[in-house]
C-alpha cells in the first residue's frame, strides 16, 4: 500500500529529528512487524515448545470453547457444512442462531485443515501480532513518525485489555482490539486520503468486527461513526474539495454492506433471542443485568497499579470475579499526557481525548449516571451486560495519543516543567503506595464484603507499587533526557520499547497459563471411553463437576448441563436453571430428558442406578464413577392423550413427582393439536417409538403399534421453530411439548418419522451474505481499476 510519509504534511512533532536517516517504507514496516511479533513473544514463546493456549480451569476455550469449535470443524469435514443443531448441551439448542463461537470469522477456516487446538491458539497469536502492527500502521497514516507508531502499536498490543484476554480464551475480544486500528485505518484513508476503494475494504473490515464479537462490535462501530463525522466535517487535514455528506454516505453504505456480509450469522441471532433468556422480560435482561461486570470507576488506579484492586485470586473489587486486566503501564499514560499540549494536531488530540473519556465512561455501565440514557435509547443495549469490556477503546485512544506524545517529546516541543510535573506525579504515587499510604484508600473503596480481601492484598499492593516505581524510574529517566535533547531518537525509542515491553509483560504474563496439546490434555479415561461406545441418543448428568463445565461435549457425550450462557430459555426454566438446575435431579427429569448415566466423583448408593465404571482418575486430575440406569429412558414416546395448560401449570405439573410423563404430553395452551384430552386413569399408550437413526439435528423414529386417534411423539429434545418433520414421507406438524421438548402429531397407523433441523432464516441470510460479498468486493476493486475523477495527490501508508 502507498506510504503517507512522503506526501502527507507532518506536525513539528513528527519533524525529521525523530524520523531519522531515510529509509525505504517496506523496510520500515517490516522492522516494525518484526518489533510487534518480538511483543507478542515475550508472552507466546512457550508456544515454540509445543504448549497451546487454552488458558486452564479459568479459560472459556477450556471449558467450553474448544468443544464448540471442535464439533463445528469436525462436522464440516464430515457434512461439508456448517452444523445448524447442538444437540450435546442442554437438551439441544441452535448451533449457529445461539452462537458458538467464530462460526463464520476466517480463524474458522484453520480448523479445516490442522488440528483445531493448533489453529485455535495460532488465530489468537495472529491477531495479537496484528494488534500492534495495525494500530502502527495507523499511527504512520496519520503522520506519526516510526519512531512514535512503533512505541503506540507495541503499547496497545500489550495493554493488560488486550493481552490479558487471550488466556482466558476470549479470543473474539482480542479478535476485534485487533481489527480496531485496521478499521480506523480504512475510514482514515477513505475520507481524509481520497481513496474510493477503502470504503470497499472497511466494508469487509466491518463484516469481521460483527463476526468478531457483537458486543464489542456494537460500540466499535459507535467510535467509528463518531471517526467518520470527525474526519468528514472537523479533520484539519481534510482535502479541500471533500464532500462531508458524501463521505458519510459512502460510511454508512459500507457498514450496511458489511453488516449483509454478516447476514448468514447475524439474522439467526436475532430471531433466536426472543426464545432465549435474554428475551424481552427474561431473567437476563433489565437494569441489573446490564449492569453487571461493568468497569467501577474505583478500578481507575488499575490503569497504573494492577495491584490496587487484586490482581486474579487477590482481586477484591466489586465484581465477582475478573480474569483479565486493565493495566496500562506508566509510559503509555504519561506519553499520552504530554500529547495534551500538541498545536498541529490539537483537533485530533481532542478528538481522541474526548472518545477516550466519552468510551471510558460507559465503561463504567451503571456506576454513574452517563449509562443511563444509552441505555434507555440506543437498541439492543438492554441486552449486553459486561461493560467493561468497552474500555479497549479507551486504551486504544490512548496508545495512539501516546505516540503523538511521543513526537512531542522527540522533537522537545514539551516544556520539562510538564514531563518532570508528570514524572513526579507518578513516583509519588509509586512512593506512596511503597510505604503503605495507598491501603487506606483501597480500604474507603471497597464494599463491605471484600474488606478481608483488602487486608489479604495488602503485602501485594505494596509491591506491585514497589515495581511501579522502578519502571517510573527508569522510564522517566528517558523520558527527561529525551525532552532535554541528550539521547538520540532511536536510542530513546530503542529504550522505551525496552522498558515499556518488560514493564506490561511483568503483570500480562500472570495471566497466561499454557496447556498440553488437546489430545493430551482431553485424553480419553475410564468413563469417556465406556460412554463413547454407547449408542446415540442419551444424555448424562454430571453431577460432581467431575468434567467442568462443557467438556463432555469435546467427547461428543450428551449432557444434560454445560457451559453456554445463550442456552434456550425455556430449558433453563424446566430444568430450574436459577436454582442451580436443581429440576434435573428429580425422577421425572431423568425419563423426560432420557438421562441415561449419572457421573459421581465416588461411589454412592443411588436408588434406581448402578455402577458401570467404578472410581478413575480423569484428565482433568478429578476423579469420575459412571452410573447407569436400571431401566433404560426413552428418548422418543408416543402419548396417547395431551393436556393444554399454562407455560406456569406445566413446569409445576412435570416436576410434580405424581405425574407420569410417560402418558401425557403437556402441551401450551396455545396449542391447536386435536390429540385427546388427558382424564385420568390414563390409557396406557400402544405405540413404541425406537430412535433408528440419530446424528446433530437429524434423527429417524421407528413406530410399532397403533393408535385409534391422533397422539402426540414427544422427543427428549428441544424445540425450536425450525425443526421440520415428516411422518411416513408426508409433512408432519411439529409442536412444543412438556414446556420444552419436540413434539410430533402422530395419526392413526404411522410407521417412522422423521425430524430434521433447517433454518430458512440461515438459508436467506446466506444469500443476502453472498451478495454483500460481491457489493464489498466491487466497491473495493471497481475503483482500483476504473477511474472515478481525479485521483487525489496525498498517499497513505
Amino acid at each position: 500500500m502507498p506510504s503517507a510519509h512522503s506526501t502527507i504534511p507532518t506536525s513539528p512533532s513528527a519533524a525529521s529529528p525523530s524520523a531519522g536517516p531515510t529509509r525505504s517504507f517496506a523496510l520500515d514496516h517490516t522492522l516494525a512487524f518484526a518489533l510487534c511479533l518480538g511483543a507478542a513473544m515475550l508472552l507466546l514463546w512457550p508456544l515454540l515448545t509445543g504448549q497451546m493456549l487454552f488458558g486452564g480451569g479459568r479459560s472459556d476455550m477450556f471449558i467450553a470453547g474448544y468443544s464448540f469449535r471442535l464439533f463445528g470443524a469436525e462436522s464440516f469435514l464430515k457434512d461439508g457444512a456448517i452444523p445448524q443443531w447442538n444437540p450435546y448441551l442442554f437438551g439441544g439448542l441452535p448451533y449457529i442462531a445461539a452462537m458458538h463461537g467464530d462460526i463464520f470469522y476466517p480463524t474458522a477456516w484453520l480448523r479445516w485443515i490442522m488440528p483445531v487446538d493448533v489453529a485455535i491458539t495460532l488465530g489468537m497469536a495472529i491477531h495479537f501480532v496484528l494488534t500492534g502492527w495495525f494500530t502502527y500502521r495507523f499511527c504512520r497514516s496519520l503522520g506519526l513518525s516510526w519512531n512514535a507508531s512503533v512505541i503506540a502499536g507495541v503499547a496497545y498490543e500489550l495493554t493488560g485489555i488486550v493481552a490479558s484476554q487471550m488466556s482466558p480464551g476470549h479470543d473474539g475480544k482480542l479478535f476485534v482490539s485487533a481489527l480496531t486500528p485496521l478499521a480506523f485505518w480504512t475510514l482514515l484513508h477513505a475520507i481524509r486520503h481520497g481513496k474510493t476503494w477503502c470504503y470497499g475494504a472497511f466494508a469487509f473490515v466491518v463484516a469481521l468486527i460483527v463476526l468478531g464479537h457483537y458486543h464489542m462490535a456494537y460500540f466499535l462501530l459507535l467510535a467509528l461513526g463518531l471517526w467518520a463525522i470527525y474526519l468528514a466535517f472537523f479533520d484539519a487535514e481534510r482535502s479541500a474539495d471533500l464532500n462531508p455528506w458524501k463521505a458519510l454516505g459512502f460510511s454508512a453504505i459500507a457498514v450496511a454492506v458489511g453488516g449483509g456480509i454478516t447476514a448468514l450469522q447475524v439474522m439467526p441471532f436475532l430471531e433466536y433471542i426472543p426464545y432465549s433468556p435474554r428475551a424481552e422480560g427474561g431473567p437476563d435482561t433489565g437494569w441489573e443485568f446490564a449492569t453487571s461486570y461493568a468497569l467501577p470507576p474505583s478500578e481507575i488506579f488499575t490503569l497504573l497499579l494492577p495491584q490496587f484492586n487484586g490482581v486474579l485470586d487477590q482481586y477484591w473489587g466489586r465484581n465477582p470475579i475478573k480474569f483479565h486486566t486493565e493495566y496500562m503501564g506508566f509510559l503509555p499514560l504519561a506519553l499520552a499526557a504530554l500529547a495534551l499540549g500538541d498545536t498541529a494536531r490539537r483537533r485530533f488530540v481532542i478528538a481522541f481525548g474526548i472518545g477516550a473519556l466519552f468510551f471510558l465512561m460507559l465503561s463504567f455501565g451503571g456506576y454513574t449516571p452517563f449509562y443511563r440514557p444509552f441505555y434507555e435509547l440506543l437498541p439492543l443495549v438492554k441486552k449486553i451486560r459486561a461493560m467493561g469490556m468497552v474500555f479497549y477503546l479507551p486504551a486504544f485512544m490512548l496508545c495512539v495519543l501516546a505516540g503523538v506524545g511521543f513526537d512531542r517529546l522527540l522533537a522537545r516541543a514539551v516544556p520539562m516543567r510538564t514531563v518532570l510535573i508528570v514524572i513526579g506525579g507518578a513516583v509519588a504515587f509509586a512512593l506512596l503506595g511503597t510505604v503503605g499510604g495507598l491501603q487506606g484508600l483501597a480500604e474507603s473503596l471497597a464494599i463491605p464484603e471484600r474488606l478481608e480481601g483488602v487486608a489479604a492484598n495488602a503485602p501485594y499492593l505494596q509491591s506491585g507499587a514497589l515495581r511501579l516505581l522502578v519502571f517510573v524510574a527508569l522510564g522517566g529517566v528517558v523520558l527527561w533526557a529525551a525532552a532535554a535533547g541528550r539521547i538520540a531518537p532511536r536510542v530513546a525509542t530503542a529504550a522505551l520499547l525496552v522498558f515499556l515491553g518488560l514493564d506490561l509483560w511483568s503483570v500480562d504474563k500472570q495471566f497466561y497459563t499454557f496447556s498440553p496439546r488437546a489430545s493430551t490434555l482431553f485424553a480419553d479415561d475410564a468413563v469417556t471411553t465406556y460412554l463413547k461406545k454407547v449408542p446415540a441418543p442419551y444424555r448424562v448428568i454430571d453431577g460432581g463437576n467431575s468434567y467442568a463445565q462443557s467438556i463432555l461435549m469435546a467427547y461428543r457425550i450428551p449432557s444434560a448441563m454445560g457451559y453456554h450462557g445463550f442456552q434456550l430459555r425455556r430449558y433453563n426454566e424446566l430444568a430450574g436453571a436459577k436454582e442451580g438446575f436443581r429440576n434435573l435431579l428429580t425422577p421425572n427429569m431423568f425419563d423426560l430428558l432420557s438421562i441415561r448415566y449419572l457421573i459421581l466423583p465416588d461411589t454412592q448408593p443411588v436408588p434406581g442406578f448402578h455402577v458401570v465404571v467404578p472410581p478413575s482418575p480423569t484428565a482433568f486430575s478429578t476423579t469420575a464413577t459412571l452410573y447407569e440406569s436400571d431401566v433404560t429412558p426413552a428418548y422418543a414416546r408416543v402419548m396417547p392423550v395431551s393436556a393444554k395448560l399454562t407455560e406456569e401449570q406445566a413446569l409445576a405439573t412435570i416436576i410434580d413427582p405424581r405425574f407420569s410423563v410417560n402418558n401425557v404430553a403437556l402441551l401450551p395452551d396455545t396449542s391447536t393439536a386435536t390429540t385427546p384430552n388427558a382424564t385420568p386413569p390414563f390409557p396406557v399408550p400402544q405405540v413404541k417409538a425406537t430412535v433408528t437413526e440419530w446424528s446433530a439435528g437429524a434423527m429417524r423414529i421407528a413406530l410399532t403399534g397403533a393408535e385409534a386417534t391422533t397422539s402426540q411423539l414427544v422427543v427428549s429434545e428441544n424445540w425450536y421453530p425450525d425443526w421440520h418433520a415428516e411422518v411416513d414421507g408426508k409433512p408432519g406438524i411439529v409442536r412444543r411439548a412438556d414446556h420444552t421438548l419436540i413434539s410430533v402429531d402422530v395419526p392413526p397407523g404411522a410407521k417412522e418419522v422423521r425430524l430434521w433441523f433447517d433454518s430458512p432464516t440461515y438459508a436467506r441470510g446466506k444469500m443476502i451474505s453472498v451478495i454483500s460479498l460481491l457489493l464489498a468486493a466491487a466497491m473495493m476493486f471497481v475503483p482500483m481499476f476504473v477511474p472515478v475523477g481525479t485521483k487525489k495527490s496525498a498517499k497513505a501508508a
